[in-house]
């Protein structure tokens, strides 16, 4: 079978049945072989999968191939150690043994070994939710107790205690949050289901629902409790000189007489100080709504995986050029596993004047860098006990090199001759500690893989390292002197790696020309900045759509918080509305008045989200920055004119809603009905 992305590389138009011919061995000879099908992939790749049959294969390997078969283990052992315990009991009895176990990359981002993106942290999140929510909840029981002030007052002047006045208004708002948890609840299950169906279970759904169940019920009583005490403490007679709208008693006539013109514009001014509290928590309410909205879009669009990858893995050039490791057919029997030490040790490819005279003839090529490195195994002692092995091209620095890096070092001293007397190394921090004694593999001069133990003398954060002092193969767990590698390997032609610049506008160019040039070598490969690329937007993926959503959240949170302010204030405030009409007040004096406070409301709480969210996005965005090195600042537009859009309908629905209620109430019946 072949992908159809093979099919169109080859240019000829194979459908299922025809006869194909193909190298499969890599060894220069081809054969026929029956296409049996096509696998629909259209993805440009630099590199394609065929796939043969079991008997086929057999064939092809002359019986020699290898078997490998990825089990998930029926165990509930998360360390490395455990996990690897348990399947030495498994394989009892058969012909595998332990040095044939191998944990997966799945196990590695599972255990937090590999991380994919940015961590989104849900309790932060959730709690963040909880706060907003609570706000929400605080300002519905503010507003309506405190319009019954005037009620409760009354009431004390029949007899109800104040114990018994507590005790209302808590059942009251108990009411509500046994109507309004439960369906809160189930609507967080649908989500839920609907947006990770695989990842959703019962269990988990109970133990959250009871704990948040709990926490909505606690934070309704604390949201009851101090507008409850205003009342509590307001005697009858205080009751009946209480200003619903404003929260507080009457005060007595100032000392200075105020002088203000009846303005729409005044009258709003004037309704928003009445009570500086409610006008606070609106304000504050929807204001870091905004700003939370607009931190987290940008951090999400400000995320740049071209940058991290130029600063993590391509510090030099955006195209590298390297040995490769299996040199001709993977079915040749006298190819080596360090086959890339072979060929610098015989004649480096990437020596040689005639393929750096034909990279200088490209037409785009800013530079072109020789990095030393070589293919060598490098065996530590892992988490929990485990033995953790890594092979891959590590950098071979020289005495001038190894000294610059003593300014990056965490721990421990670089000094050249010591590293090369005691074989000597420099690690990740995170990877082993000073004085560890780790195990090298690699080819030695005869062809033989050697064996040997060597010493951390020094470790690095490999961030600063890329930071201050980058090299090639980018941000490396280890890193070896020059005359350590000669004297294992024999090698002295070094340079393991090519980086080329590309100048801008011309990285296609470039790479087509270096392909073809690598093609024609048959020893070299190229390794270019585009896929590492679009391997980290992949990683980055969930966490962008992680900060979309939490937007999304702010967003729902903020519209609902001021409508139900609005709503809410509309109401409680019909009397005076025709109380102002009783005064010769026009219906379009208050609609502009209304119009005039909404505006103060929207407009302050504007101010807050671009004041706050423009200092918190610029904090935000650094940090993640001097962590991961992959944010280039990026405002928002979308969002910030989603934020004013929102603002705007929110301004007009408003606006009809007021001008259609108040064409519908007359001057008695608001009088009467307060």
């Amino acid at each position: 079978m072949l992908p159809q992305n093979y099919i169109d590389y080859l240019g000829k138009p194979y459908q299922a049945g025809d006869t194909v011919s193909l190298d499969l061995t890599g060894t220069g000879r081809e054969a026929e072989y029956i296409l049996s099908g096509i696998l629909n992939d259209t993805k440009e790749s630099d590199g394609y999968f065929i796939y043969v049959n079991k008997e086929l294969a057999r064939v092809l390997s002359e019986d020699t191939f290898q078997v490998t078969a990825y089990t998930r283990l029926n165990t509930k052992a998360i360390s490395s150690s455990a996990i690897l315990d348990f399947a030495e009991g498994v394989i009892q009895g058969t012909d595998i043994v332990k040095e044939q176990i191998n944990l997966t990359e799945y196990f590695a981002v599972m255990s937090g070994a590999i991380n994919s993106g940015i961590p989104i942290p849900v309790p932060i999140l959730a709690v963040l939710t909880a706060i907003l929510a609570a706000t929400i909840v605080y300002g519905v029981f503010y507003t309506k107790i405190v319009k019954n002030v005037q009620m409760f007052g009354q009431l004390r002047t029949i007899g109800m205690t104040k114990k018994q006045m507590k005790k209302m208004a808590g059942k009251e708002g108990r009411l509500y949050a046994l109507a309004g948890i439960p369906l809160g609840l189930l609507t967080g299950v649908l989500v839920g289901v609907v947006g990770c169906p695989d990842g959703f279970r019962i269990k988990t759904a109970v133990l959250y629902a009871v704990l948040i169940a709990a926490a909505a019920f606690a934070t309704v009583n604390l949201a009851i409790f101090g507008p409850v005490r205003v009342a509590m403490h307001t005697s009858p007679v205080e009751g009946t000189r209480y200003l619903v709208y404003a929260g507080d008693k009457m005060k007595n006539v100032p000392k200075r007489r105020l002088h203000r013109r009846f303005t729409p514009f005044n009258l709003a001014k004037m309704n928003i100080q009445r009570n500086r509290k409610k006008a606070v928590l609106t304000l504050f309410m929807l204001g870091m709504s905004g700003a939370f909205l607009l931190v987290t879009s940008t951090a999400a669009g400000s995320i740049d995986p071209e940058k991290q990858a130029n600063f993590k893995y391509y510090p030099y050039g955006n195209i590298l050029i390297q040995i490769k490791n299996t040199v001709g057919s993977s079915f040749d029997k006298e190819s080596e596993p360090y086959g890339s030490s072979k060929l610098q040790l015989e004649g480096n490819p990437l020596e040689a004047q005639a393929l750096i005279q034909e990279l200088e003839t490209i037409n785009g090529i800013e530079k072109i860098t020789r990095c030393d490195c070589i293919n060598m195994t490098v065996t530590f002692p892992g988490g929990s006990g485990s033995i953790t092995s890594i092979t891959d091209f590590f950098p071979t620095l020289d005495r001038e090199q190894i000294e610059e890096k003593q300014a990056v070092l965490s721990d421990g001293m670089a000094d050249y001759d010591d590293m090369v007397t005691r074989n000597g190394i420099l690690a990740e921090e995170g990877t082993a500690k000073v004085g560890d004694t780790l195990k090298i593999e690699g080819r030695a001069p005869d062809g033989s893989s050697f064996e040997m133990e060597s010493v951390v003398v020094g470790t690095y954060d490999r961030a600063d390292l890329m930071q201050d002092s980058p090299s090639v193969p980018g941000s490396p767990y280890f890193i070896m002197t020059y005359d350590t590698a000669k004297k294992l390997t024999g090698i002295t032609e070094q340079t393991g790696i090519l980086a080329v610049k590309a100048s801008d506008g011309c990285f296609q160019e470039v790479l087509d020309a270096v392909r073809g040039l690598a093609e024609q070598n048959g020893e070299i490969e190229v390794n270019a900045v585009e896929q590492t690329i679009a391997n980290i937007q992949y990683r980055y993926q969930a966490s962008i759509k992680a900060m979309y959503m939490i937007s999304a959240i702010l967003f729902i949170f903020g519209s609902i918080s001021l409508m139900n302010m609005f709503l809410v204030d509309f109401q409680n405030r019909k009397c005076e509305f025709g109380l102002f009409e009783a005064v010769g007040t026009t219906k379009k004096q208050l609609n502009r008045m209304l119009d005039r406070e909404i505006g103060i409301y929207l407009g302050g709480s504007l101010v807050i989200s671009l004041l706050c969210g423009s200092i918190f996005s610029v904090i935000v965005c650094k940090r993640l920055d001097i962590i991961n090195h992959c944010i280039t600042l990026k405002l928002p537009w979308m969002f910030l004119l989603a934020l004013a859009a929102v603002l705007a309908v929110i301004y007009l629905l408003f606006s009809v809603y007021a001008r259609s209620e108040l064409k519908k109430t007359s001057i008695l019946s608001a009088i009467r009905d307060d």
